[in-house]
Order: structure tokens, then C-alpha cells, then sequence
């Protein structure tokens, strides 16, 4: 039995189609992990802003605590002013503004702030 010859013009087809598809296969690859990539940055930036607005909210009521108890029981001045804070993965602090009656609650996580304005 003999082995069939190529035809002319088409020695190595095959070869050159796999390598056109590999090619086309990695750089699908490519684009979908870095649409993942940014996805990823996007939910954890999300995350951040969220923990931070809730560290500041939870720094407003620690100092209208102290404004309703007229004391202190974390460290601050017991008028509302409370100085940086860790509280889970990152820190809030407070200030107080006692002319325009205003507290001030800033969340930070990672390099994520947020602030929250409350007048008493």
C-alpha cells in the first residue's frame, strides 16, 4: 500500500491551522482574565467603600453616644470627639464641631475613606 502524496500547496496545513487556532485561543484567554482581573479590583474597591462607610457610621453613633451619656468610655474627650479607632479592617475617628452642633465620622480601610456628616 502506498502512502498518498500531498496534493501541491497544501504541505503543512494542518500545522499552520493549529497554531492559528492556539493563537486565537490564548489571546481569548487573555481577555477574559483581564476582564476577571478587573472585575476583581472593581468588587473589592466596592467592599472598601462600603466597610469605610460603615466604620464611619459606626464612629457617629460611638460619639453621639458619648454626647447623650456625657461621658467617655473609649478614649475620646466625652463630648463626641473620638481619636482614631481600629475596628475591624480599618479605623474611624470622629470630630466634633460644638458651634454648628456637627459631628464628623471618617471611615478608613485600606486607602478607601469616606466620610459622614451628622448635625445633632
Amino acid at each position: 500500500m502506498r502512502a498518498k502524496r500531498p496534493v501541491s500547496g497544501e504541505t503543512g496545513i494542518a500545522l499552520i491551522t493549529t497554531v492559528i487556532i492556539l493563537l486565537m485561543l490564548g489571546a481569548l484567554a487573555a481577555v477574559l482574565s483581564g476582564m476577571v482581573y478587573s472585575r476583581f479590583l472593581s468588587v473589592t474597591l466596592e467592599v472598601d467603600r462600603l466597610q469605610a462607610a460603615y466604620l464611619a457610621e459606626a464612629g457617629l453613633a460611638r460619639g453621639l453616644y458619648e454626647i447623650s451619656k456625657d461621658r467617655d468610655e473609649w478614649g475620646g474627650d466625652g463630648k463626641g470627639a473620638i481619636p482614631p479607632t481600629g475596628f475591624g479592617p480599618g479605623y474611624f475617628t470622629v470630630q466634633l464641631d460644638p458651634k454648628s452642633r456637627t459631628l464628623v465620622g471618617v471611615g478608613v480601610v485600606r486607602d478607601v475613606r469616606r466620610v459622614i456628616v451628622n448635625k445633632y
